[in-house]
């Protein structure tokens, strides 16, 4: 391809040309980091098709020439990137192609299959049969056109192009190659510049022996090296690469470039379960910021804002919609690299989805990560059962309970008169834990809650720890004070057998004046409040109880008789 002297180009021109190919370079990564419907991926897309505008008012057709680390247009440098071996050109270029020609129009869709290909072509396994050329023939291209040349051995080259090349006014076209070919078979051998019984051609059975080997070991160490480069993962690449920018550049524009770009990927590789490699951008981070030289204050707290930013209402939803997701969700392990990088700040929102969680798994990693937080700064953790968060205020209540954080007792206490039902069960269950001297006599204030559950639970807890010097005391207020409660006749029984397995023999008297008529019309007490108090008397188990229930076992009453008959029954040796 032998270039016509032209004019250069104006420096305005070029700079159009330069960023254009900056946004194809950038699209290409965003291809292979990011899904289709990944928000950095689709601003990436727009980039390139808004890029290619002022381009089309410089020319009518873009024609680019490949060269090993660089492209050119009209012969001056658009593109140039280091590494070679990760470059886009280097890339078009070791796949054997040199010209590229596009037109109007590719914008709209047939550059995005173009580096798609391409990107598919850098993928594809050392043994596989197809190549980028076999890939771009594959799509039938009408606004691209290439050049490509297929090396057949040292030295030699064998041009083929696209169906229609679109080459730069004024140079001459490549003659077609299958034509040469057939011209050259026709040519009687032994010409002037052929070699002699020749016809021109390049015979390849001249190669089946060459002096060039490898033996056994270096044939297994190269393919170790290609499997180990398959298996490679390219997005964590591209991190690392990243990551060595913002440490190594000392420019702060490009150390702005580079938290941008990582600013991007954080949510990204949230959205797509990659949890292991934000823990490792954060860990890096902390790095950089300590060890990387000449970073100003202003780049040293973006460094340092991404984990805080890890910890915000808006990242932890994405988390936690990752987390939901049965299908896609990673490993345990990786899960908890993150979680274990939040902030004092994610606790409300964490203990919140904690309480909504019913994957035990999922559940296990969320308490292992709150746990961690609470233990290293559990002023974090008073902040949050004083605040009053509706969702988070239970699952705090159950932290502190867990981790044995008994400061938090008169905290707890104070949220049994909480609106919620949901805090003060949990609540009374932590002072149930908890069984201090203050947290007994506030689980016998539960035993007057306006909810049936609140008022079991204490009741079944201070049985359980032996109650306090004043639990009788409350029990016979409760029983015995006149007032009609709503209570149903299971829960009515369950206080008048606590009562009398708390009071022993001296409850008997209490119980018998329930059990008699009172006052001058001798108003008997309801039916179930009798027969509750025969029960309570099985839990006395004196002999003048016993006495006392077998006068009822022929009342009237079929309630109270039936509750006398089973407890003598029961009492039978």
């Amino acid at each position: 391809m032998t270039a016509v002297p032209f004019d250069a180009p104006a420096d305005e021109s070029v700079r159009v040309i330069e960023e254009l190919l900056r946004m194809l370079s950038k699209g290409q990564r965003a291809m292979q980091m990011y899904l289709p419907n990944n928000p950095v991926y689709q601003r990436a897309m727009d980039q390139v098709a808004g890029a290619f505008g002022p381009a089309w008012n410089v020319t009518g057709r873009l024609v680019l020439d490949i060269h090993e680390d660089h492209i050119t247009w009209e012969d001056a440098d658009v593109f140039r990137q280091a590494p070679k071996s990760e470059g886009l050109a280097w890339q078009l270029y070791q796949d054997g192609l040199r010209r590229l020609t596009l037109l109007p129009g590719v914008e709209s869709e047939e550059i995005l299959r173009f580096l798609q290909v391409v990107n598919r072509a850098k993928l594809l396994p050392s043994d596989a049969g197809d190549d980028l050329l076999t890939l771009l023939w594959e799509q039938e291209f009408v606004l691209i056109t290439y050049v490509f040349v297929e090396v057949l051995g040292e030295g030699l080259e064998f041009l083929q192009a696209s169906s229609s090349p679109a080459l730069r006014p004024g140079s001459a076209a490549p003659a077609d190659p299958r034509a040469e070919v057939a011209e050259a078979a026709a040519e009687p051998p032994g010409g002037a510049d052929t070699p002699a019984g020749g016809h021109g051609l390049v015979d390849l059975t001249d190669f089946d022996a060459t002096p060039y080997f490898l033996d056994a070991a270096e044939i297994r160490l190269i393919q170790s090296e290609l499997e180990d480069e398959y298996r490679r993962d390219m997005r964590q690449s591209a991190i690392d690469a990243l990551l060595d920018v913002l440490e190594a550049q000392r420019d702060p524009a490009v150390r702005r470039e580079a938290i941008s770009l990582l600013d991007e990927i954080l949510p990204a590789q949230l959205s797509t379960g990659g949890f292991r490699a934000v823990a490792r951008i954060l860990r890096e981070l902390r790095v950089i910021s300590a060890r990387a030289h000449g970073l100003d204050k202003d780049l040293h707290d973006a460094v340092l804002s991404f984990e805080e930013r890890l910890s915000t209402p808006e990242i932890l939803e994405q988390l936690f919609r990752v987390l939901a997701d049965n299908a896609n969700r990673p490993s345990d392990e990786d899960v908890g690299e993150v979680l274990h990088e939040l902030k004092p700040s994610a606790l409300p929102a964490v203990l919140t989805q904690l309480g909504r969680i019913a994957d035990s798994n999922v559940r296990r990693v969320l308490e292992s990560s709150v746990e961690s937080i609470a233990r290293t700064q559990p002023q974090a953790l008073g902040a949050l059962l004083e605040g009053d968060p509706p969702d988070a205020l239970s699952p705090a209540i159950s932290l502190a309970t867990r981790l044995g954080l008994s400061q938090f007792v008169p905290v707890i206490i104070h949220h049994m008169t909480h609106p919620e039902e949901s805090v003060r069960l949990a609540a009374t269950r932590s002072l149930g834990e908890f069984a201090t001297p203050t947290a007994i006599a506030a689980l016998e204030v539960a035993l007057d809650d306006s909810e049936r559950s609140v008022r079991q639970l204490a009741l079944s807890l201070l049985l359980e720890r032996g109650g306090s010097g004043g639990l009788v005391r409350r029990l016979e207020g409760l029983l015995f004070d006149g007032v009609e409660r709503d209570w149903e006749r299971s829960e009515r029984r369950a206080f008048f057998e606590a009562y009398g397995s708390l009071a022993g023999a001296p409850a008997t008297e209490h119980l018998r004046v329930l059990l008699e008529p009172r006052g001058m019309f001798r108003r008997r007490e309801p039916a179930d409040t009798r027969a509750c108090a025969i029960f309570a008397l099985a839990k006395v188990r004196t002999f003048e109880a016993r006495l006392l229930v077998d006068r009822y076992s022929a009342d009237k009453e079929p309630v109270v008789r039936s509750a006398a008959n089973t407890v003598l029954r029961d009492w039978m040796p």
